[in-house]
């Protein structure tokens, strides 16, 4: 650059040497002389030298004298035209971006609004079922059976099937019948935990109600009553509070058990979570 600075100086002085022969010449009233020509030639061709090495110095400042500097500005622009599709592009994937962001921020906001709404439907529901599940009513009919022994083909299905008419015609007033010995048992799974409020056990009528007398009622593990006496139907209410899953008549005396229904009366179902 000072280099450049030089030749600028020096070809102001050309200039001013040939400005100040002229005035010199005018100012005599003579006509210019041929130094004159001679001066200007010499002026040209020093300018054109200088010239020739400013080039050279400002091809050697922007990049070696075997570039040109045609080439060196088309490079240049070449190189921003292809900055300014960049930073273009880069805009088109922003603005992309942030409408693909608006849509999943509207689709969060239609989850969280149909979340909202499912936990409304669901607590509308959960309120209907604790209404239905809270009702006493029967739980027993038509549910798993099971006991220890049978006699004369007559299996504890006759426990649960809802036939308990007054007739002692037992074809059409079935009752189910254990074998001999002590410790005769027959159950009913409720199929879940339920709050158990009442046992009702319908006693055999064409003969031997008094068979009814000592039985012992358990909600799983709990006893929740003992029979006495002879009737055609005994009813056991269970204390506050009992939740069982299963029921159990059990006769611990040499007598067989017979009986026509055993109805269980209670509100649920329940998780164990929920009572335990």
């Amino acid at each position: 650059m000072k280099t450049t600075v030089s030749t600028m100086l020096l070809i102001t002085l050309f200039l001013c040497q040939i400005l100040q022969t002229l005035s010199v010449d005018l100012e005599r009233g003579i006509p210019p002389a041929s130094s004159v020509d001679h001066v200007i030639k010499e002026l040209r061709l020093n300018f054109k030298e200088e010239m020739l090495n400013l080039r050279e110095e400002v091809q050697d400042i922007l990049g070696g004298s075997e570039r040109s500097l045609f080439w060196m500005i088309r490079e240049l622009i070449e190189e921003v035209r292809e900055y300014q599709e960049e930073v273009a592009n880069q805009d088109k994937v922003v603005l992309q971006l942030k409408t693909d962001l608006t849509a999943a921020l509207g689709t969060l906001d239609e989850v969280k609004e149909s979340q909202v709404a499912l936990k409304e439907s669901n607590d509308v529901l959960r309120r209907r079922f604790d209404v239905v599940r809270s009702e006493v009513r029967l739980i027993s009919q038509h549910k798993l059976t099971w006991q220890n022994t049978t006699a004369s083909h007559r299996a504890a299905d006759f426990l649960v099937d809802g036939v308990y008419t007054r007739s002692t015609d037992e074809t059409i007033n079935p009752i189910q019948h254990n074998g001999e010995g002590a410790n005769q048992i027959v159950s009913i799974d409720l199929g879940g935990y339920f709050n158990i409020h009442t046992v009702k056990i319908w006693n055999r009528l064409a003969c031997c109600q008094e068979r009814g007398s000592g039985f012992v009622v358990n909600a799983d593990q709990t006893i929740i009553g003992v029979t006495s006496g002879s009737r055609d139907m005994y009813s056991v209410v269970a204390g506050p509070e009992v939740y069982a899953r299963k029921i159990t008549v059990r006769q611990p005396t040499q007598v067989h058990i017979n009986l026509r229904e055993v109805q269980v009366f209670g509100s649920g179902p329940y998780d164990e979570e929920e009572f335990a």
